[in-house]
């Protein structure tokens, strides 16, 4: 005995109801995980670097003044802002090496760093080389920690 055409179509909705339901069933389970994973992930660290004049003369070096400070808020921070500094107990010794040492702490970044933030404090979008911020006598560069 064949099913009536009636009860083919009732089993069609039946079945498009349950694909449906399905469906959004795993997408509202990929938004709640991909919410708590965001929710859950620090946040990208910009780290700050004192470099010899010598490695500085490699890339590109950028006098710091008052309109850079407020267009690169991170380097205020720690420069200007109390996060250890420019003074010289503040990064501690030169990485082996000798050239590099950290200075002061990281700063989380509000956001995941995007090729915006690559192109502002560590590399010339033109050139390729990297970006020296000079400061009173003194020459940084920017690193990055990504936290996935």
């Amino acid at each position: 005995m064949t099913p009536s055409r009636h009860e083919k179509g009732t089993r069609l909705k039946r079945y498009l109801i349950a694909v449906v339901v399905a469906g959004l069933l795993l997408f509202g389970c990929y938004v709640a995980v991909s919410s708590y994973i965001a929710a859950t992930i620090p946040p990208d660290e910009l780290l700050l670097y004192e470099v010899t004049e010598e490695t500085a003369r490699e890339g590109i070096v950028i006098p710091l003044d008052e309109e850079m400070f407020r267009n690169l808020p991170v380097l205020d921070a720690i420069l200007r802002g109390g996060e250890g500094g420019h003074e010289d107990e503040g990064g501690g010794p030169y990485m082996p090496g000798g050239d590099i040492r950290l200075v002061g702490g990281s700063v989380e970044y509000p956001e995941k760093i995007r090729q915006e933030t690559i192109d502002a404090y560590i590399f010339d979008s033109e050139t390729g080389k990297r970006k020296y911020f000079e400061y009173e006598g003194r020459y940084y560069r920017v690193g990055t920690i990504y936290r996935d």
